[in-house]
């Protein structure tokens, strides 16, 4: 899991600080969280191409297969980060969210697609199921308490990855990955919804 200690470390990098300037600092914690995720935080990005790995080449974890007409290989991270709050941040209306929901949704959109995370997550509030995030599925994930909708999420996620490698053998090697990753990002969910170990230096309440 990225630390505070990390956090603070990467968060003030020269060009990682110019990538983040104008976002929220709840952007900010996240999608450094999930640039650590996707190793995007080491020198060269992350860059890989596993053979498992069904997006194909990626940087930044922005794929080919997400994205077939950008140049993946000279992606940078500014524009990774525009990209990640463009496409699922603001799709999934992580701003208008508690910061552990925001995370939850943020990762999932990002490993499942913007399309399945919306639909799993209006599976899980009772909400109609047309794959749009919309103000009627916000109004209803606002209404949960954070830590029950957090662990409603981490659930089907999990089970999620689960049928992926019953479907398809070949993604087993990954399956393991997931998990843990899964693991990580419920720590850090938790750690904001209860203000442990924060990011900033501000005093929360709660």
């Amino acid at each position: 899991m990225l630390t505070p200690q990390q956090y603070h470390h990467f968060r003030h990098q020269p060009d990682i600080a110019r990538a983040l300037h104008g976002y929220s600092e709840a952007f900010c914690r996240s999608v450094l969280t999930i640039l650590h995720l996707e190793g995007g935080l080491r020198r060269d990005g992350g860059i890989n191409q596993l053979a498992t790995d069904r997006g194909g080449l990626t940087k930044f974890g922005i794929s080919q297969r997400a994205y077939p007409r950008l140049d993946i290989v000279n992606l940078t991270i500014e524009h990774a980060i525009r990209l990640y709050y463009r496409d699922y941040w603001e799709h999934m209306q992580c701003d208008a969210l508690s910061s552990g929901v925001a995370l939850m949704l943020f990762d999932g959109a990002v490993q499942h697609g913007m399309d399945s995370m919306t639909r799993l997550t209006q599976r899980t509030i009772d909400a109609h199921v047309d794959g749009l995030f919309g103000s009627r599925t916000l109004k209803q994930c606002q209404a949960y308490l954070p830590n029950l909708l957090i662990a409603e999420l981490i659930s089907r996620r999990a089970r999620k990855y689960a049928r992926i490698c019953l479907d398809d053998p070949r993604q087993t090697p990954n399956l393991n990955g997931w998990f843990n990753r899964l693991s990580h990002v419920a720590e850090r969910c938790y750690a904001e919804v209860y203000s442990l170990e924060p990011y900033h230096n501000e005093v929360r309440h709660v």
